[in-house]
C-alpha cells in the first residue's frame, strides 16, 4: 500500500480526494494531511510519504514552493499539484518543481485515478529496486535502514528457505556468477550469490492450503528438477523482517555444513539445530580413516598412496560427509604430500582448481577421480593432455555446447564427450574466455534466447526458455534479467517496438 500525504486549505477539497482514493484507487492510503506548505513539511519529518498531493493557492507556503522544498529533502516522493488557477504559467512553475503531474480543480475521480496509476508504476519500480538491494544487504550482513526495511517489507511475519545446486559458492577464486534477484511482481521475494542459489523469503499472508515446506519442496522440483543435486534449508518458524538478517545468516551457516555432494537434502533448520545441540550433527573428527593414508605419505609409498585415497573417498560416500568435511581433508592430504616432498610443487592456482572442482562435481566419485588424476600428475610429474591445450580445441567443446543448449548440459556431460577431467576441462575455460564454464554456458544460453526474440516474431517465454536449456520460465525470468537487465517479456516489447519504427520509416521512404 503505498502512502499519500494530501495538503489543501480547504477541508472539502481534501475530503473529496480521500473518498477518490478510498472508492477508485485501493492500492493507495492517505496517512496524513495538512493545510499547508509549513504543515505538510513537519508531518513529512514524522512520515514520509511516496505521494505528495497539494493544492497551488495556500496560506503560509504555498503548493510550488512546498514541491521546491520536498524536492530539495525527499527527492524520491513524487508530488502531484492541484489547482483551480487554469493560468498555464502556474503549470509551467509546478514543472520546473520537479512536480510529477498536474490536475485542475474540481478532480475528476478518473483524472485522479489514472495519475496515480502512472504513479504507481514508477514506485513499483523502485520499491522493487529497494527490496532486491535491502534483501542482498541482508543476506550479505551489512546493516540495512530498518523504517526503509520494514516499509518495503510489510507483511507482519515471513518464512525463509535457502536453496542451492550443487556445490558451495567459490570461496578463493571469487564469484563469477550473475546475482539473481526476484521480479517486480513477485509476491515472494529472493536473492542469489549466484544462479546456482536462492533465498526465499514468502510473506506469511499468501501461504493458504499447503505448508510452507511443500511450498519449497515443489518450487525445488519445478525450478532446479534437472540439477544434478540440491540442497534445500527451510526455516518453518515465521519471523519478523526485522530479525531476518539474523535468519539469513543461520541458513547460510546450516548450508555450509550441510551439503553433501552429490546427494539431494530438503532440511529443516530448527531440526539441525536440535541435533546439533545434542550432539547428533553425524560429523565426528578425523579417526583412523586417514591414519594409513598418512603412514604411506611418511614412508614415501607412491604406488600405495593413490588407492589409499580411493578407498579414504569411497568411505566419505559411505558416511555422507559433507563437502566442507571433504574440502578441509583434501587440502590437508595436499599440503601433508608437499611437505613430504612428493609433489612437484603446489602451484598458485590449485585452490581455484579445487574451487571449481567442488563447485562442478556431479557426485563424489568425480571427485575422487579427479584428485587421483592430480596426485598422478604431480608424483610423476608430467604434464597431461597437453595435445588438447589448444584454442581450437576449446572451440569444438564450445561449438558442441552451441549446438546443444536446449538440452542438460554439464561439466561432467563435457568431460565424457571430449575425454577430458574436470580439472584440465576448467583450465581451458579459464584460459581461453577468462570465465568459468557455468558463466560461459550461461551467457551462451541467454544470447541464445535474445536471438530468438531478436527475429521480431511472436513468441512465449515458456518457448523461448525451453530452447535456450530452461524447463522453468519463472527461472529462465530471472537468470535472464539479472544478465541482460530487463525481462524477457520487455525485451520482446522493445524488439517489436523497433520492428515498427522500422517499418513506418521504411514506409515514409
Amino acid at each position: 500500500m503505498y502512502r499519500i500525504l494530501v495538503v489543501d486549505d480547504e477541508p472539502a477539497a481534501i475530503k473529496h480526494i480521500c473518498n477518490i482514493i478510498a472508492i477508485k484507487c485501493p492500492q493507495f492510503e492517505v496517512t496524513a494531511t495538512a493545510e499547508h506548505g509549513q504543515e505538510a513539511l513537519k508531518r513529512m519529518e514524522e512520515d514520509t510519504p511516496d505521494i505528495l498531493i497539494t493544492d497551488v493557492k495556500m496560506p503560509v507556503m504555498d503548493g510550488i514552493a512546498l514541491a521546491e522544498r520536498v524536492k530539495e529533502r525527499y527527492p524520491e516522493v513524487l508530488s502531484l499539484v492541484v489547482s483551480g488557477y487554469q493560468e498555464f504559467e502556474y503549470a509551467k512553475a509546478a514543472i520546473r518543481s520537479g512536480v510529477y503531474d498536474y490536475l485542475l480543480k474540481p478532480i475528476k475521480p478518473s483524472a485522479l485515478q489514472n495519475a496515480l496509476n502512472s504513479m504507481e508504476e514508477v514506485l513499483a519500480e523502485r520499491y522493487a529496486r529497494k527490496r532486491n538491494l535491502l534483501m542482498k544487504s541482508l543476506c550479505e550482513k551489512n546493516s540495512v535502514d530498518r523504517k526503509l526495511l520494514e516499509r518495503c517489507f510489510p507483511a507482519g511475519k515471513y518464512y525463509a528457505a535457502l536453496v542451492r545446486r550443487n556445490g558451495l559458492p567459490r570461496r578463493y577464486s571469487g564469484n563469477s556468477g550473475f546475482e539473481i534477484f526476484s521480479g517486480r511482481d513477485e509476491k515472494i521475494y529472493l536473492y542469489g550469490r549466484d544462479e546456482m542459489e536462492a533465498m526465499y523469503l514468502y510473506p506469511e499472508d499468501i501461504l493458504f492450503y499447503k505448508s510452507f515446506y511443500q511450498i519449497i519442496s515443489e518450487t525445488i522440483r519445478r525450478e532446479h528438477g534437472n540439477s544434478n543435486y540440491v540442497t534445500g534449508i527451510i526455516r518453518e518458524t515465521p519471523f519478523s523482517i526485522g530479525g531476518a538478517d539474523d535468519v539469513f545468516l543461520e541458513l547460510y551457516q546450516l548450508l555450509d555444513s550441510n551439503i553433501v555432494i552429490g546427494a539431494s537434502q530438503i532440511l529443516i533448520a530448527e531440526e539441525l539445530k536440535e541435533e546439533k545441540r545434542k550432539g547428533q550433527d553425524g560429523q565426528e573428527t578425523i579417526g583412523g580413516e586417514f591414519q594409513a593414508l598418512e603412514n604411506y605419505i611418511q614412508k614415501g609409498q607412491r604406488e600405495k598412496i593413490i588407492s589409499a585415497v580411493a578407498e579414504l573417498f569411497d568411505c566419505w560416500k559411505h558416511t555422507k560427509r559433507t563437502q566442507m568435511y571433504v574440502e578441509a581433508q583434501v587440502r590437508y592430504l595436499l599440503i601433508l604430500m608437499d611437505k613430504s616432498g612428493l609433489l612437484s610443487g603446489m602451484e598458485q592456482s590449485t585452490e581455484r582448481i579445487l574451487d571449481d572442482l567442488f563447485f562442478y562435481a556431479e557426485d563424489l566419485d568425480e571427485v575422487s577421480d579427479s584428485i587421483q588424476n592430480m596426485l598422478m600428475q604431480k608424483i610423476k610429474k608430467e604434464p597431461a593432455q597437453q595435445k588438447m591445450d589448444t584454442e581450437e580445441f576449446f572451440k569444438r567443446i564450445t561449438g558442441y555446447m552451441e549446438r546443444h543448449l536446449s538440452e542438460e548440459l554439464s561439466m561432467g556431460r563435457l568431460c565424457k564427450e571430449f575425454g577430458l577431467s574436470p580439472t584440465y576441462l576448467n583450465k581451458l575455460f579459464r584460459k581461453y574466455s577468462g570465465s568459468s564454464f557455468n558463466k560461459c554456458l550461461t551467457l551462451a544460453r541467454i544470447q541464445c534466447a535474445r536471438d530468438l526474440m531478436d527475429e521480431g516474431t511472436s513468441v512465449y517465454v515458456k518457448d523461448v526458455a525451453a530452447r535456450a536449456g530452461y524447463n522453468d520460465q519463472f527461472y529462465f525470468s530471472r537468470i535472464f534479467a539479472s544478465v541482460v537487465g530487463v525481462s524477457p517479456s520487455d525485451y520482446m516489447e522493445r524488439v517489436q517496438n523497433q520492428k515498427k519504427e522500422q517499418e513506418i520509416q521504411g514506409n515514409e521512404q
